[in-house]
């Protein structure tokens, strides 16, 4: 009997073990199911958020485009002369003219592209000259089947203009907005007047706009950085962007050349027969006046370079799609820069 009795109690024992055990496997497995619940919520929630706050754009090839091919390397029909057209137009004009995709991109029809294009242009009071050059730009694009967004980086109405400054907001939009392997710095008066100037990145910077016909088709001077630039995202972060620190006309350009030279890259140019651009004739802006304090900001650009740039950039930037460009209105924290440039 008291061997059966033993039994018994082990064999209660054991079946009161399995319950319990059990009973917490079916506790946990509910709270891991809630856990991976909130989790997948979590992330859902965080990608919304991207995308709707950076007007529905995406860092991965659309589902639809990963099985067509590569573009070719060389585009067809490349070599066509570029047939500048000068006329006025709006930008509502454009819209209907060249319709862009969902999120202001261009892609081009029937192959993927081999890059990924954000177009910044320093912008102010040029509405005229901006309609014409985007008139001839989206064409020259689309012919190099670039996949690309154009990005208009305003600044607003009062205070001294700050081209050094709208370029580094207009990047900073540009990367929160998509996952470029390109940017192209582009003034909004030059025009590109041959179909194989090519908008791409190299292992350095590469100035496109060697030969504008504001200086008669050559540089200025050997070391002129001015114009158009092609910069990858990588060597924009390297240099830490452009001074924030020239406000009114010069000086950044030669700041530019500056930083590129101390990292440790060269400054590549493209051949004067590639790098033609036609210039819109204008006059200077009167809150644009040359810079007075130009050089003394160029001597000291090598010793702020690290801490004063893109990574030290203060302003407010509102974002908005306008069918065929992003528009991106920048406000400048001029009580900051007031306090922190140091002549």
């Amino acid at each position: 009997m008291v061997s059966f009795s033993g039994f018994v109690k082990r064999a209660f024992l054991g079946t009161l073990i399995m319950a319990v055990v059990f009973s917490v496997g079916v506790l946990f497995s509910g709270h891991l199911s809630q856990m991976r619940q909130r989790v997948s919520f979590r992330n859902i929630g965080v990608q919304t958020v991207h995308t709707t706050k950076y007007y529905l754009t995406t860092t991965q090839t659309p589902v639809g485009r990963k099985s067509l091919p590569e573009c070719p390397e060389t585009p067809p029909n490349i070599n066509e002369p570029v047939k500048l057209n000068l006329t006025n137009i709006t930008l509502d004009e454009l819209r209907k003219k060249y319709p862009s995709q969902s999120g202001d991109i261009y892609r081009p029809k029937g192959c993927r592209s081999r890059v990924r294009l954000a177009v910044v242009i320093p912008y102010r009071d040029r509405e005229q000259h901006l309609g014409i050059l985007l008139n001839n730009l989206i064409p020259f694009l689309k012919k190099q089947q670039a996949d690309f967004t154009i990005f208009v980086a305003e600044q607003t109405p009062g205070g001294i203009f700050n081209r050094g400054l709208m370029i580094n907001a207009g990047v900073a939009a540009a990367l929160k907005a998509d996952n470029f392997t390109c940017i192209v710095i582009h003034d909004v008066d030059l025009i590109p007047e041959t179909s194989n100037n090519y908008y791409r990145c190299r292992e350095n910077p590469l100035h496109l706009s060697t030969a504008s016909a504001k200086y008669g088709y050559k540089l200025p001077y050997p070391s002129y950085a001015g114009g158009n630039i092609a910069i990858s995202p990588s060597q924009f972060k390297r240099i830490n962007g452009f001074s924030n620190w020239y406000f009114g006309w010069g000086g950044e350009d030669d700041d530019f050349e500056i930083r590129v030279k101390t990292v440790g890259m060269r400054l590549k140019r493209n051949p004067p027969r590639q790098g033609r651009y036609y210039a819109i004739k204008h006059e200077r802006d009167k809150l644009n006046p040359e810079n007075p304090k130009k050089s003394v900001l160029y001597r000291s650009s090598k010793r702020r370079m690290k801490t004063e740039g893109f990574s030290s950039l203060h302003c407010n930037t509102t974002v908005s799609g306008r069918g065929a460009i992003t528009w991106l209105k920048v406000s400048i924290d001029k009580k900051y820069y007031d306090e922190t440039v140091k002549y």
